[in-house]
């Protein structure tokens, strides 16, 4: 038994069940999916030394993970600037995800972050017109986010493997 290959396989199988449960986590929102993925890859470097994932790689990985992750955040408050969303709207928003997140993924990211964003506009004096607006959107947005972190997360993944099988 060679030594060092046992234990890069097992940096690879610890590897790889960390980017799963990232990829998972898009789908099943209950951790930050991107990052998940992208430390997984990090980590993989860490423990061969960056011998096969290097750091140009990871510059790669990196820039992919922060567009994502920057794309997702503002695509959501030009959403809310679009229908005409406020401040109120994004404090209610992430109060909901956080208080929702509580009772399980589908109160954490669906459920809690609509419901604050409406709660908190209708405190603010908006009607309930620009809730159901600001409900659509949401949803919409939700579903259009996770496709594309998604395909992002599956193209970390693809490019990791890719790299490690062509070493």
């Amino acid at each position: 038994m060679n030594i060092p290959n046992v234990l890069t396989s097992a940096i690879f199988l610890a590897t790889f069940a960390v980017t799963i449960v990232g990829l998972v986590s898009i789908v099943f929102p209950f951790l930050p999916s991107i990052p998940v993925i992208w430390l997984g890859i990090f980590l993989y470097g860490v423990g061969t030394n960056f011998q096969v994932v290097d750091s140009s790689f990871m510059l790669l990985i990196s820039l992919l993970a922060f567009a994502t992750i920057f794309l997702d955040y503002t695509t959501s408050v030009w959403g809310l600037k679009k229908y005409h969303g406020s401040a109120w709207g994004i404090l209610g928003a992430v109060a909901g995800g956080l208080i929702g997140s509580l009772f399980g993924i589908l109160g954490g990211f669906v459920i809690g972050p609509i419901s604050g964003a409406v709660v908190f506009e209708m405190l603010r004096g908006r009607d309930n017109v620009f809730g159901i607006e600001t409900d659509r959107f949401t949803i919409v947005g939700f579903v259009g986010g996770t496709l594309v972190k998604f395909s992002v997360g599956v193209a970390m993944i693809g490019l990791f493997l890719w790299k490690i099988i062509t070493a």
